[in-house]
């Protein structure tokens, strides 16, 4: 069974790894590139058709405004306002006029835009009607004819949308003789348009819906303008805005966009992605396979000789797997030189117990060197009549240091401790130790009692210069210590752990009535 951190997992991991970073990229190709380009495209595509839309509204438009042209530019019309041809209704605005829908309605008003005569085809029964007023058989006409004439005082030759009654192509034109500016009357086409209105741009079925609006007054006059909103996953809806032949109104035509090249693209690119997975997920399979033959296997025999080695110590063991010392590289390096790698692992050994007695984190030396070592500095020294003095330092609140700060920041702060420590003492005869988590012991041969309160208050200025942020402690915005120093001298030798223990009460009385502070065990 393959350890949690074994080369092997740790390999598959990476190849995971990486195929979710890759699956991350395609993601982010997808909605930050992609998607936006296919959008970019779906509006330029409907930006196109909603031009054709407008071109065959322009074509409708045209038409009718052609043929109201022509009927005002027609000798007989203008004969018929002049009162000179008094049977041109009869003989002209005939049924046929209006049997192709071309037209609707056909309105012709004097020069005081009243009605000089009226015709069309009735929207309800389809039967067409011809009157010299809207009403009688033409009384069906009075609400467009009333709309019209409303208009024509501001209409030019424009074709514009009529709102009410109901919607309508209109298009009037001067009836006037070619060679004078002077009109006779206005001649006024109609066409009646459905609410939905069927339209067919570039061989294209479209349809229509038209509403109203009260117009912005920031458009332009006469400009028709495209909305596109994208209301829904499956259509846009396009809006063609456009000024209406009711002065402060808007018609809105508006009609919904089929969104397949949009779902067609992302579908595509889905399967694209699809099978770029699987097609790396294929290469990372093939990979691990020979990355296992070449490398993990012989790792693997190498690990279980290792493991051999440490369970067994001293006694002899068998070489590394012949097919492994025959290889020509790293690995076939490693298995040969494995059994100078043992001896220089036993001279490290003895390295190590030469470390053991330092503290891990500081470096200075731990309490087991203090205990061997204190017993022969007061000998030696007491042998020459010399005193020997013993700093105990404590950390002022190092726990709520700790708490506050965290433990690697109190790891540090002891670590500069230490660092300070070592910059003061640094005679060969000195020994600095750290006994416990924040107390450290200084033991100075040759140095009464006077000397030692001098240099353990200096220790405490010194580290107070450090300015390490104490923020939590209630007597010192820095970190301090408090020391407590004994003294054995050769009128009264003191037991090493006695000596300690002086050093450790004195530093108790001082830290119980102040901090930041020195005192000293009484002697004797």
């Amino acid at each position: 069974m393959p350890y949690p951190n074994s080369l092997r997992n740790r390999f598959i991991i990476t190849l995971s790894i990486m195929l979710v970073l890759v699956m991350g990229i395609l993601v982010f190709i997808l909605h930050q590139l992609m998607i936006p380009n296919l959008i970019s495209e779906e509006r330029q595509s409907a930006h196109v058709y909603a031009n054709a839309l407008q071109r065959g509204i322009d074509q409708n438009a045209r038409s009718l405004g052609d043929m109201a042209y022509q009927w005002a530019s027609w000798v007989s019309t203008r004969e018929f306002m002049e009162g000179k041809l008094p049977d041109f209704p009869q003989t002209h605005i005939t049924p046929a006029v209006f049997a192709d829908h071309e037209a609707d309605l056909m309105l012709i008003t004097d020069i005081n835009d009243g009605v000089a005569w009226v015709a069309g085809r009735n929207p309800v029964n389809g039967r067409v009607t011809s009157c010299a007023r809207p009403e009688g058989p033409c009384r069906w006409a009075i609400e467009q004819v009333r709309q019209i004439q409303r208009q024509l005082p501001m209409a030019d030759t424009t074709p514009r949308i009529g709102i009410a009654p109901g919607f309508a192509l209109l298009s009037t034109w001067p009836v006037a003789r070619q060679d004078s500016p002077l009109a006779s009357g206005k001649l006024t086409l109609v066409r009646f348009l459905p609410g939905q209105w069927q339209l067919n741009p570039e061989d294209s079925a479209s349809t229509l819906t038209l509403s109203t609006a009260r117009q912005n007054t920031e458009s332009d006059n006469g400009a028709t303008r495209a909305d596109i909103d994208a209301t829904s996953d499956d259509s846009l809806l396009l809006t063609l805005i456009r000024e209406s032949a009711t002065p402060g109104y808007e018609v809105l035509m508006t009609t919904r966009l089929d969104r397949r090249g949009l779902r067609t693209g992302i579908e595509r690119f889905n399967l694209t992605m699809l099978g770029a997975l699987g097609l790396l997920l294929g290469i990372m399979m093939l990979m691990l396979w020979i990355f296992r033959a070449i490398v993990l296997r012989p790792i693997a025999e190498l690990s279980r000789y290792a493991m051999a080695l440490r369970q067994s110590p001293g006694e002899h063991l068998e070489s590394p797997p012949p097919w492994l010392q025959a290889r020509g590289d790293e690995l076939g390096i490693m298995a040969r030189e494995f059994q100078t790698l043992i001896k220089e692992l036993n001279d490290r050994n003895a390295h190590l117990k030469a470390l053991t007695n330092r503290d891990a984190l500081t470096g200075l030396g731990n309490r087991r060197l203090l205990d061997r070592q204190l017993p022969r500095i007061l000998s030696l020294t007491h042998r020459l009549d010399r005193p020997v003095a013993l700093i105990m330092i404590d950390v002022d609140h190092f726990k709520l240091y700790n708490d506050f700060y965290g433990h690697p920041e109190g790891d540090q702060c002891l670590k500069t401790i230490a660092e300070t420590l070592s910059d003061i003492f640094q005679r060969e005869s000195d020994l600095v130790a750290r006994i416990g988590g924040e107390e450290f012991v200084i033991v100075l041969p040759d140095f009464d009692l006077d000397r030692a309160m001098d240099i353990a208050r200096g220790v405490c200025t010194a580290m107070e210069a450090q300015c390490l942020p104490h923020e939590p402690s209630p007597t010192h915005k820095y970190v301090t210590i408090s020391a407590g120093v004994a003294i054995s001298s050769p009128e009264h030798p003191l037991p090493g752990e006695v000596l300690i223990k002086r050093a450790d009460e004195a530093l108790y009385q001082i830290k119980k009535s102040s901090r930041n502070a020195v005192g000293c065990a009484s002697p004797g």
